[in-house]
């Protein structure tokens, strides 16, 4: 009888394995559990089992099999076996060891290179990533994904005077493929040309219109050359597939004054853009009588300061409450209630000025100067932040007490610096209407452009914004000039050649000596 289970679950196990050869995953699915109920440890089955359920989408199932079959084969058998098990178990729980191992075993496989580039990507580790493409790239000189990624990484992230060359072998490759003209116009943001990003942007829609990362890139370089209008259409094509109106059913809201009843304005991005996003709000206010707005908690306290006539909330479950007038009878995302307001750069100013937050400066014998160098940004964070070092000489400025407000991984450094000093009892990561109080409080902040500039922005202190060039600028800073009609308190420093803070520092402490003597 044995003998018998035996034969059959060979029989099953070559079923599978023809099936899988065959590209008819759900034959050997079948066929693998078959063997398996005939011979439960098999682990060549077991193999097969895994192979055909990654390739028919269940990948949990896939992973699962796959550290089982590992686990049972000897150390003795066939490294290509062991090689697809790791790969599998890898692939189907993004873990970055099983693929690394797979890729041990067999360092001319291409495929196994350009897994694990890309798990490495995922985990934000793009050197160890464009290390892994670089050798898939050796054994797959012409392989698509490859020279993709390739060229995204050093157009996006790392720079280089051999980017654009790895940007144009990509295009080269594939000249009709969307990624790569996406590449083209990343990589011409990362030059400073936004109208060039423009143009290979739309080729690369053009190829693939359904794409919505290409469509958010369009729209990103539009907003910054100045076309507000298709910039928003084309950001609203990349964002609002993934959001859903905290009311379902509720009509959307086309710009028209409301009858009756509140506007619903709902966000969900983060902190500092949702700052950004309140220059428009008053005049949703005068358009619409009643709005409700749905915000982070952490904007809530500072948003009902400076807009007390504004319901702001900060969870669907209070979108239901708050009484008959209240009931809201459209909603619209807050990220874009500015296409209704804004066809260009000009239509940024801000009304009602006097919605900033104004507290009296302590008195002291110093300028009291809050300072941030450093932004957690994803992909473009590094883009926008400064090294310390950077600072050394400003904060020598006679005269001028420096304080830090920096936030995340970057607040570790400051007390290297015997100049910087620390607010008592401040947090950075407390409600943002206590960041504001003490932003209101000092008589200048300097800051990369992170959520401190907008914080900084809703006060009269004045903020002196230090922006990186290409990538890095919000469409709010524009794209030329000292100055951004949305914050008239706002001043700008940019760089002029990308990944060069230099001559930008050279500006600040020559512009910051003048200023100290000013007040003096």
């Amino acid at each position: 009888m044995v003998e018998a289970d035996t034969r059959h679950a060979a029989h099953f196990r070559q079923k599978a394995a023809e099936a899988a050869v065959a590209g008819q995953s759900t034959a050997s699915l079948i066929a693998a559990r078959r063997a398996l109920l005939l011979a439960p440890f098999d682990p060549a089955s077991c193999y097969y089992l895994s192979l055909s359920s990654r390739t028919i989408g269940a990948s949990s199932d896939s992973g699962r099999f796959a550290h089982w079959a590992a686990a049972a084969l000897p150390g003795r058998c066939v490294v290509p076996l062991h090689r697809e098990l790791f790969t599998l178990a890898g692939l189907s729980e993004d873990n970055i060891s099983m693929l690394r191992r797979a890729a041990l075993m067999a360092p001319e496989n291409g495929d196994g290179h350009y897994n694990l580039g890309n798990a490495d990507d995922r985990a934000n580790q793009p050197e160890d990533a464009l290390g892994n493409f670089r050798r898939a790239q050796i054994a797959r000189p012409l392989h698509t994904g490859t020279l993709g990624n390739i060229a995204r990484l050093k157009a996006l992230i790392m720079g280089g005077e051999d980017a654009e060359e790895a940007v144009r072998r990509a295009l080269s490759a594939t000249p009709a493929d969307f990624l790569s003209l996406r590449n083209c116009g990343l990589w011409r943001r990362r030059k400073n040309d936004p109208r060039g990003a423009v143009g290979w942007f739309r080729r690369a829609v053009a190829v693939n219109p359904q794409s919505r990362e290409a469509q958010g890139e369009l729209g990103r370089a539009l907003m910054i050359v100045g076309a507000f209008q298709e910039g928003w259409r084309r950001l609203e094509y990349f964002r609002l597939p993934a959001w859903l109106p905290p009311i379902e059913g509720l009509p959307k809201w086309e710009g028209r004054p409301l009858a009756s009843g509140s506007l619903l304005l709902w966000s969900m991005d983060q902190i500092g853009d949702e700052l950004q996003f309140s220059i428009f709000l008053q005049r949703a206010v005068e358009a619409a009588d009643r709005v409700t707005l749905l915000v982070d908690p952490r904007n809530r306290a500072l948003f009902r300061e400076l807009y007390p006539e504004v319901r702001v909330i900060d969870s669907i479950d209070e979108v239901l409450t708050g009484g008959a007038e209240w009931r809201a009878t459209a909603c619209y995302p807050f990220d874009f209630v500015g296409r209704f307001f804004a066809r260009g750069p000009a239509d940024l100013s801000e009304r009602g000025r006097e919605r900033v937050l104004q507290r009296p400066r302590r008195n002291s014998h110093q300028l009291r100067i809050g300072i941030s160098w450093w932004s957690g940004a994803p992909i473009i964070g590094g883009l926008k932040s400064t090294a310390l070092e950077d600072w050394a000489r400003l904060l020598k400025t006679p005269g001028c007490c420096f304080v830090s407000l920096q936030y995340g991984e970057g607040a570790r450094d400051w007390k290297m610096f015997q100049e910087i000093e620390s607010i008592p009892g401040f947090d950075p990561y407390s409600p943002t209407l206590d960041f504001a109080e003490r932003v209101a409080e000092l008589d200048l902040v300097i800051t990369v452009g992170n959520t401190t500039a907008h914080i900084a922005a809703r006060t009269t202190t004045p903020v002196w914004v230090l922006l990186a060039s290409g990538l890095g600028p919000s469409w709010i800073w524009l794209r030329k000039g000292s100055r951004t009609p949305a914050y008239p308190n706002a001043r700008l420093f940019r760089q002029p050649v990308p990944g060069d803070w230099k001559p930008v520092f050279r500006q600040v402490q020559s512009e910051l000596s003048a200023w100290v003597q000013s007040r003096e």
